[in-house]
């Protein structure tokens, strides 16, 4: 069935984990990351005067939409592509009341010791947990993110204070933008089955309700079964599975030419959302491979708010050169060979 392609909806477990619970003393379930970065913006808002956030120059569109539509500004700090390590600026924090962190494909490189003084200087901090739902910051005030990466679900985003309780509550879900993420799942469960036509059917569907959503977003909550799948999910396996992959691919590559790993080694505490590498030449390397029946995804085109991004040329480099693989927990040891053969293909060339 080749790699690279949507989840189909997850059924719910049988065991209650401990994650999402355990990441703050007030947890609310949303309709995706964006719609949990708002909502935790909502509670924060009235008593931040300044609003200016501190954000990464490699991101994506959606979460700078988040603060805009808060009447925040922006100021960025550049990321570098060795290990994808924020260039924070120290100079940066005199004008700021609130740093955007985040960790990417799994793997959290960030200088912690900045974000504590960030924490000690009054800076709030929303840690963007959609590549590392797992590592939460001990420093962050909110956690925000979506597990639409991680699994197959409607509404995946979770926003969750970390100290009392959340001022405002959560919108009802949107139900056109809900039934559309459904039908999506019911599609992509199809395409799984061999239907040859409903992969392309549920991508459709899934951009359709998703450029909507982008249109006309706000703190919309959850529905009930995307909670109960969250709640009950066996997140252990999943760790385990997707750490595995990784590893093993690994193991099977040889000398990568043309391409490199952006994380050549994965960190113990680290849960890999994908296999995400550097390519000198991009679209020819998608090309090869998708004709061998693996699919990549880019994350992200730039976000037009950034303005000049020849300003941040850690970050304009990783736009022009990163792609990402899946190996998720669908996926096995088979998977990972062929996939190994591929890339190791492509070096030969």
């Amino acid at each position: 069935m080749g790699i690279g392609r949507m989840f189909p909806l997850e059924a719910v477990g049988n065991k209650r984990q401990e994650y999402p619970a355990s990441l703050g003393s007030d947890v609310c379930f949303c309709m995706s990351g964006r719609c949990a970065i708002y909502a935790c913006l909502l509670d924060f808002l009235p008593s931040d005067s300044r609003r200016v956030v501190y954000a990464p120059a490699y991101t994506c569109e959606t979460v700078l939409a988040s603060y805009l539509k808060a009447g925040y500004s922006c100021r960025f700090y550049d990321i570098d592509p060795e290990g994808l390590r924020p260039r924070f600026r120290e100079e940066e924090l005199d004008e700021v009341s609130l740093l955007s962190l985040c960790g990417y494909y799994g793997v959290s490189t960030y200088d912690r010791e900045f974000v504590r003084r960030c924490a000690e200087r009054g800076i709030v901090i929303i840690h963007d947990t959609t590549h590392t739902p797992f590592q939460p910051d001990p420093a962050a005030d909110y956690i925000a993110g979506s597990m639409r990466k991680w699994m197959g679900i409607a509404c995946g985003g979770i926003a969750a204070k970390r100290k009392g309780h959340f001022s405002i509550s959560p919108l009802p879900v949107d139900p056109e933008h809900l039934a559309g993420r459904y039908a999506s799942l019911e599609l992509a469960g199809k395409a799984q089955k061999g239907d040859l036509h409903a992969s392309s059917e549920a991508s459709s569907v899934f951009w359709e309700t998703e450029l909507a959503l982008r249109k006309s977003f706000d703190a919309y909550g959850s529905d009930e079964q995307s909670r109960r799948i969250l709640e009950y999910y066996p997140y252990d396996d999943m760790i385990a599975r997707r750490r595995a992959n990784y590893g093993l691919l690994l193991g099977l590559l040889g000398p990568p030419t043309g391409w490199a790993p952006v994380f050549p080694l994965l960190p113990e505490n680290a849960t890999p959302s994908h296999f995400s590498l550097y390519a000198d030449d991009r679209e020819d390397l998608r090309s090869f491979l998708a004709q061998r029946d693996v699919a990549t995804t880019v994350y992200w085109p730039i976000p037009p708010m950034i303005g000049d991004i020849s300003s941040y040329p850690g970050a304009e480099w990783i736009y022009n050169h990163i792609c990402s693989i899946q190996i998720d927990q669908r996926y096995g040891a088979e998977d990972m060979r062929l996939l190994a053969s591929c890339l190791n293909a492509y070096s030969r060339i």
